[in-house]
């Protein structure tokens, strides 16, 4: 399985991290034609909202 994880905002060598060790490749994805070939995406943010 490939996920990609948007990099422009958010936590996203965190997200690529904890998906490494699930076993999952995971690739920071840049531009649009680095979509090609993903079996999903993460965008990451909204972080600071789960916070109480």
């Amino acid at each position: 399985m490939r996920i990609g994880i948007l990099a422009s905002q958010g936590a996203f060598a965190e997200h690529i991290a904890t998906l490494y060790q699930l076993k999952v490749e995971a690739l920071p994805v840049r531009l649009p034609k680095q979509l090609r070939g993903l079996d999903g995406l993460i965008i990451p943010g909204g972080e600071s909202f789960c916070q109480r």
